[in-house]
């Protein structure tokens, strides 16, 4: 090895290291003091708008967001545009989720009433902006700065299923459909785009579709929405009582959409390596 080259070596441990300690600096603070902080102001404000009507429920939801709103590149007020596409995204595959199963199965479809419960615009609108700054922004942002995009799926996907084993009528394989769902698809649309807008208009929509339109279970949690859609068949088709999200049908539309966009992700080189392999 020639002189230079040992100086270039001698010059790069301490930074390579340097650079692996501020990353899982970085992974381990915000976990620790921004990503369970959140999840627990998140389960408080929950259980609140659930108790609360239509109007105030959203208003309450609304002032939630403000206050816990990160605002990093992905969150500026010039990518606003985002949300539309985010709210046609989950609508859509809601619905082709619902057809499907109906197409394979069974479904009565009758007239409901205004969104209340599970349904109610303020616990849509809650979720998706707490789920998503925390699942996207803070969980699967700093894993991928460290493992690289494909470890970070795994990881944030399998702890996102897992968060969802609380509630009713959860089972392991219900909360395994979640990771796939909403985890990796969610994740895929997040890597394609850069858009926290994105993703929490699609995560809005996609439980506000299900539950305040057609009145499906969303998680265990009763849906009541301005249509009442009821599936006959097998648990693995309609998902049962903890809702379409359980169904095999529902993963396999959301998988078929992270595919799409973890090739547009792949396409414009927005894959991350590991950071192992960045170092080098």
């Amino acid at each position: 090895m020639s002189s230079n080259q040992q100086l270039i070596a001698a010059g790069s441990m301490p930074s390579t290291a340097r650079g692996w300690r501020s990353s899982l600096t970085a992974l381990i603070a915000e976990f620790l003091l921004l990503a369970i902080p959140l999840n627990i102001v998140y389960g408080f404000a929950m259980s609140g708008v659930y108790r609360l009507g239509a109007v105030a429920g959203l208003g309450f939801a609304s002032l939630g967001a403000i206050v816990v709103k990160r605002s990093p590149d992905e969150l500026e007020t010039a990518r606003l545009g985002d949300l539309p596409r985010g709210f046609a995204l989950g609508a859509l595959l809601m619905c082709a989720s619902v057809t499907l199963i109906a197409l394979a199965g069974d479904l009565k479809l009758g007239a409901g009433g205004w969104p209340t419960l599970a349904g109610l615009p303020g616990v849509a609108l809650l979720a998706g902006v707490y789920e998503e700054l925390i699942a996207r922004g803070i969980v699967f942002r700093n894993l991928e700065n460290v493992f690289g995009s494909g470890i970070a799926i795994a990881l944030s996907a399998t702890l996102f299923g897992w968060l969802h084993l609380g509630n009713p009528h959860a089972t392991t394989l219900s909360a395994l459909a979640i990771g796939l769902e909403g985890g990796v698809m969610l994740a895929a649309v997040y890597m394609a785009t850069r858009s926290l807008w994105w993703t929490i208009g699609a995560h809005f929509a996609w439980n506000f579709t299900e539950t305040g339109v057609f009145g499906i279970a969303d998680s265990g949690n009763p849906g009541h929405g301005l249509l009442r859609a009821d599936f006959a068949g097998p648990e693995w088709l309609t998902g049962g009582v903890f809702g379409i999200e359980a169904s095999a049908i529902a993963v396999i539309v959301c998988l078929a959409a992270a595919i799409f966009f973890l090739v547009r992700a792949y396409r414009a080189g927005r894959f991350v390596a590991p950071l192992w392999e960045r170092r080098r």
